[in-house]
Formats: C-alpha cells, sequence, structure tokens
C-alpha cells in the first residue's frame, strides 16, 4: 500500500510538473521582436544559408585570382541570386517537413480542437515546435511562429488540397496513411466552424442596427470613380507607391503631356482595381460569416436589396473596426460584384483561386447564400 501511494504521488508530481513546463514554455511570438526576426532567424539557421556562406570562401579566391572583370561579376550576381532564393528554398522545406508530419499534425488537432481564432492553434505551435525539435526534424525550436501561421499551414497544407481531391484514391495518394487522421482532424475543425456560425446566427441581427440614417456612398458621390480615388488614397500602400513614382520615376518618362496624363491615369486605374480586390482581406472569418448570413436573410435579393446588404455592411464593419468608415461598398451593386468575385467564384473555378483565398470553411454558407439570391444553377 505504502508502495503504490508512493508511486501515485510521483506520477502525480511528474504529471504536476509536466503542466508547469508547458505553460512555462514561450511561443515565438513572445521571444522575437515581430515575424520578420523570426523569418531571418529561420533563414540564418538553414542550411541554404549555410550553404551559401561557404561558397563564399572559394568564390572569393577565384575572384582574387580572375584578371577579367566578368568573373567578379558572374560571382556577384551569383552569390546575390542565391541569397534571393534562400527564403524560397525555405518555404519549400517548411512544407516538405510538414508533409512528413501529417498525422502528428492532425492528432494535435484532434486533441486541441481549434477554431477560426488563432489563439486556439497556440497550444498545438507549443506541442509541435517541441516535437519537432525533440525528434531532429526542424534544426530550431521555433518552426511556427504564432497561432495564425499555424492555423494557416494547416489550410494550405492540409485543409485546402485534401478538400480538392475529388475522389478518395487521389486523397490516399497524396496524403497515404494520413487520410484517416486528416478526416477526423477536419470533422473536429468543422464543428467549430459550424458552432462559430449558429453563435452568429443566434446573436442580434444586422436588421436591427441604426442603418436607415446612414447614406450609401453613391448618394454622397456624383461620381463612383471619385468615390474609389477617395478609397485608395486612404490605403497605407497608395503614398508608398505614388509618391516615389511622381518624385523620380515619373519627371524622367520622356513622353509628351497627354501620353504622361494617360500613362498616370492608368496607374491610379490599377492601383484602384488592385484595391477593389483586395477588400476582402482584413475581414476575419467572423465577418465574411455575417456578410453571407446577412444576404441570406435579406427577404428579397434584387437592386433595392443589395442596397439594405451594402448599409448593413458599411455599418457593420464600421463597428468592427475593420473599415475606417462606412463606406466599404459603393451601393448594392457593387455589394453584388464583391459577393461574385470573392464568394461565388470560389465555388466554380476552385482550382485557379490562390489557396489563400480558398475559405474551403465557408464553402456551405456560400452555397446557401447563392440560393438565397436565386443563383441556383451555381449553388
Amino acid at each position: 500500500m505504502e508502495d503504490t501511494k508512493i508511486e501515485d504521488e510521483k506520477s502525480v508530481g511528474l504529471l504536476s510538473s509536466k503542466c508547469v513546463e508547458s505553460q512555462s514554455i514561450a511561443l515565438p511570438k513572445d521571444i522575437f521582436r515581430n515575424s520578420f526576426t523570426w523569418y531571418c532567424y529561420q533563414i540564418y539557421k538553414s542550411f541554404a544559408f549555410h550553404f551559401w556562406l561557404i561558397l563564399w570562401l572559394p568564390l572569393s579566391v577565384w575572384w582574387k585570382l580572375a584578371s577579367d572583370w566578368f568573373y567578379p561579376f558572374l560571382t556577384c550576381m551569383f552569390m546575390f541570386l542565391g541569397l534571393c532564393f534562400a527564403p524560397f528554398i525555405l518555404m519549400i522545406c517548411r512544407k516538405h517537413a510538414i508533409s512528413k508530419q501529417y498525422t502528428r499534425f492532425c492528432k494535435e488537432i484532434i486533441k486541441s480542437a481549434p477554431g477560426t481564432d488563432s489563439e486556439d492553434w497556440e497550444s498545438i505551435v507549443i506541442n509541435l515546435n517541441s516535437y519537432m525539435y525533440e525528434n531532429k526534424l526542424w534544426n530550431n525550436r521555433y518552426f511556427f511562429f504564432d497561432g495564425w501561421s499555424c492555423q494557416q499551414s494547416f489550410r494550405l497544407c492540409i485543409l485546402n488540397p485534401f478538400s480538392l481531391k475529388k475522389d478518395n484514391d487521389a486523397k490516399v495518394k497524396s496524403f497515404k496513411e494520413s487520410v484517416p487522421y486528416i478526416e477526423e482532424a477536419l470533422k473536429v475543425y468543422f464543428g467549430r466552424v459550424d458552432e462559430l456560425w449558429k453563435q452568429i446566427c443566434s446573436e442580434k441581427s444586422l436588421s436591427a442596427i441604426g442603418f436607415k440614417d446612414t447614406p450609401l456612398p453613391k448618394q454622397s458621390y456624383r461620381f463612383k470613380a471619385v468615390w474609389s480615388f477617395k478609397t485608395t488614397m486612404n490605403r497605407r500602400y497608395f503614398l508608398t507607391v505614388i509618391l516615389p513614382f511622381l518624385c523620380h520615376i515619373f519627371p524622367s518618362l520622356e513622353l509628351d503631356t497627354f501620353f504622361r496624363v494617360l500613362y498616370l491615369g492608368s496607374t491610379f486605374l490599377s492601383l484602384t482595381k488592385s484595391y477593389q480586390d483586395s477588400r476582402v482581406a482584413p475581414m476575419k472569418m467572423e465577418d465574411k460569416m455575417q456578410y453571407l448570413l446577412t444576404i441570406i436573410n435579406e427577404q428579397e435579393i434584387h437592386a433595392s436589396g443589395w442596397d439594405q446588404i451594402a448599409k448593413k455592411m458599411n455599418v457593420y464593419l464600421f463597428e468592427q473596426k475593420v473599415y475606417s468608415n462606412k463606406e466599404f461598398f459603393f451601393d448594392g451593386i457593387d455589394c453584388k460584384r464583391f459577393f461574385d468575385c470573392n464568394f461565388s467564384s470560389l465555388l466554380s473555378s476552385k482550382k485557379s483561386v490562390p489557396p489563400l483565398l480558398l475559405n474551403v470553411e465557408l464553402w456551405p454558407y456560400i452555397k446557401e447564400a447563392q440560393l438565397a439570391c436565386g443563383d441556383e444553377s451555381s449553388a
């Protein structure tokens, strides 16, 4: 009896010490100043960077012995390109390391049951970072930077490619014995996503928000081009792109005044188009779900119906601090085009959509929104 009691006390002490140790482990985001310094550290620790450093010795000797300028120039270009390709080599190595640990990754997801919130993935980050380093699968303890990077790796390497496979044979060919673990992990993950959807559906409807007194931008601006120009001007990247262009590149162009104005106008149009295409980027999963739910709840989807959706979402996105003002959508037509480009197109052209924009979690709700719009063929 005394021996078993002592063993139980030892096991309890061991478990408590492990819990304290796991709680004391810091995330890389708490160690490094930002993700850029973390990424530079990953490059510095990579084999490709060490190999690049070793090459300096023979190439520098060759440089000194060479009598012609061409060989030193070729050496510099080779070393410069090698340094530029180091991040891409690191990305390939990271993807390869994850592909060897599909089963372990999915087991952690099954155990932790994370949702769409990046904080839910932080426990998985701690466990996988330790596992990868202790089993010599990665050369440092900081494989994932934070919960968001772990979630994105799951979406890029497991969720998206697995969901695009049409039959079971294709899944087995790509993921081999990890298929049952992936299916279980996706079941757990989609269960949490469905919980979030039901939570949003049960919360206060956007119809109760005082949006009626909020005019659409089409009522405040005479032309849509003025609204597009203003919204583009408010973007952070605008000054970093346009000011150097106006100060240095534009004056140096040897063109007539007409062609200068035409070139400047085309530059503005391309920036405006890029902004219109990237509006969905700051929206979180909850914001996208709210947008789809607003479409589903709208009684009549026509021109005025889309205007009402645009008004509701303009107020909602402003209150959620997704956008700086209540002018996210210009009018109902702009709101409908946003839905077609960023949501409906995901189901019709899955293969051609960039992996980060697939939003596999939203596919069932997009179909429901398409049915609410009367687009039964697409759904």
